[in-house]
């Protein structure tokens, strides 16, 4: 008899409590913003309500599609093409906020970057696997791989998006050290994407700007440093168990983005230190589900495709926290699961099925 597939249940009840609680701040700190702007509190709530259930229905079919399936050179390639294709259409598409990172759909905007995250883990499973399979050296891997994955990087630099580059940069780099990658081909890669990203910040006057401001935070509190600084009068007004919902300031529009780029700030008015260090600990707690996955994967691909989605959402995820403290230079980046925006909550809801996948077959 055939024994029962019983995929990881606390990885699901992670995934699920930062979806709602996520919800709940996006109404919190979203409620006078979509009133001035949108004539109603509940604008990016109900907004924020269908993107969530449009991301519980991909994790389920993701979660159903046996994650072999997804080891096939036609499905990769393909899947590559299409998203190649929807970061062209969005770099020719008008530009929204002076970024062409978005495409229009109707009223929908849909940012094909945030797919890419997604596509990268399975491009980069699929050839390290495909390696494995072989027995070809490690030239034979990476001169295809940095060739495709370049391609991609580029065209979202080009947007311009730094930081989901940077996302994709870790993602991939943590899962080819974890399928073996010599520490001189590491080196020299850590060594290519950090003279990459000094290029790229440079390239724009606004990238270096914010690096300044990083190095010097109370030079000018008003213009330059204002995010970074109400993030940390956010932060700081919590206390140790917040202002709960009516008591908080920054929501008032002072902290521009607290549903998107700063929710995590909010959280930390909102509920304080304890529900500050309640969501960075389900972070940590879906890092470690995701390592016992990788660890039960019955073969390489499952353990490549377990290590870049627990990577990829766990770093994002340390990136917001760490901008919102100051720690790390102002970038737009959302918490996954949790910030206000449908792209980046499907695809990660996406991904994290695969994930729950894998996690059944241990």
């Amino acid at each position: 008899m055939s024994r029962l597939l019983r995929f990881d249940r606390g990885l699901l009840a992670t995934i699920t409590g930062l979806v709602v609680f996520g919800l709940i701040m996006i109404y919190s700190s979203s409620a006078v913003v979509a009133l001035t702007h949108k004539g109603t509190p509940n604008f990016f709530l109900l907004r924020q309500a269908m993107w969530a259930a449009v991301g519980f229905v991909a994790l389920f079919i993701t979660l159903k599609i046996d994650y072999q399936h997804w080891k096939n050179r036609k499905v990769v390639l393909g899947l590559f093409a299409v998203e190649m294709s929807l970061l062209l259409t969005a770099l020719v598409s008008p530009a929204i906020n002076g970024s062409h990172r978005w495409i229009r759909v109707w009223k929908m905007t849909l940012q094909p970057s945030e797919s890419a995250k997604l596509v990268v883990v399975l491009l980069t499973a699929y050839l390290l696997d495909k390696r494995l399979k072989e027995n070809r050296e490690w030239s034979q891997l990476l001169v295809p791989f940095s060739a495709l994955f370049g391609l991609l990087c580029a065209l979202i630099v080009i947007e311009p998006d730094l930081g989901t580059v940077v996302v994709l940069c870790t993602t991939a780099a943590v899962t080819l050290f974890v399928g073996g990658l010599p520490w001189r081909w590491t080196a020299g890669a850590a060594a290519v994407g950090i003279a990459g990203l000094f290029i790229a910040i440079l390239a724009l006057p606004y990238r270096l700007q914010r690096l300044l401001t990083f190095l010097h935070p109370n030079a000018d509190q008003l213009k330059t440093g204002f995010q970074a600084h109400q993030s940390l009068v956010a932060v700081g007004s919590g206390g140790f168990f917040g202002n709960w919902f009516e008591g908080g300031s920054q929501k008032f529009l002072f902290l521009p983005q607290p549903h998107t780029d700063f929710i995590y700030a909010m959280v930390a008015e909102g509920f304080g230190l304890v529900g500050a260090l309640a969501v960075l600990c389900l972070f940590l707690y879906l890092g470690f589900r995701g390592l016992m996955a990788v660890r039960g994967a019955p073969d390489a691909f499952g353990a490549y495709l377990a290590v870049g989605i627990t990577a990829w959402v766990v770093f994002q995820a340390l990136i917001h926290i760490m901008v919102t403290l100051t720690l790390l230079p102002t970038k737009g980046l959302p918490l996954p699961l949790f910030s206000y925006g449908g792209s980046n909550l499907v695809v990660t809801m996406a991904g994290l099925g695969i994930l729950l996948n894998v996690s059944q077959h241990e």
